[in-house]
């Protein structure tokens, strides 16, 4: 069973000043589903121009106090898998951090994409 240790007490990450966020990300759907005993979002998003979804696991309580409102964001790619392998074309997985509007960052995966 899949498990992730939840400190109800920690609070979201904030940006960082001085980490530059140069992709824009406008989201426009969200999907709240529950994995275990966690919600997590799925959302419809352009990266770039790129019809994307994207899979954020955040702990239930950033949840409760945080719902996700659709619009423009600023992003920065974080982790990109495919890099080191030198296969392009595909932007599964790749992993970003939104700025959300009160300045907290949004860690999520792309987990899906279409034309």
């Amino acid at each position: 069973m899949y498990g992730q240790k939840t400190r109800l007490s920690q609070q979201p990450q904030q940006a960082t000043p001085g980490n530059v966020y140069p992709i824009k990300v406008h989201i426009s759907g969200l999907h709240y589903r529950v994995e275990g005993v966690a919600e997590v979002i799925f959302a419809d998003a352009v990266v770039d121009g790129k019809k994307l979804e994207l899979y954020g696991g955040q702990r239930s309580h950033f949840l409760a106090f945080y719902k996700l409102p659709l619009g423009d964001y600023q992003a920065r790619l974080i982790k990109d898998p495919h890099k080191p392998y030198k296969v392009d074309g595909t932007p599964m997985y790749q992993q970003y951090e939104l700025v959300l509007p009160d300045n907290v960052v949004w860690r999520c995966t792309v987990t899906g994409f279409s034309e």
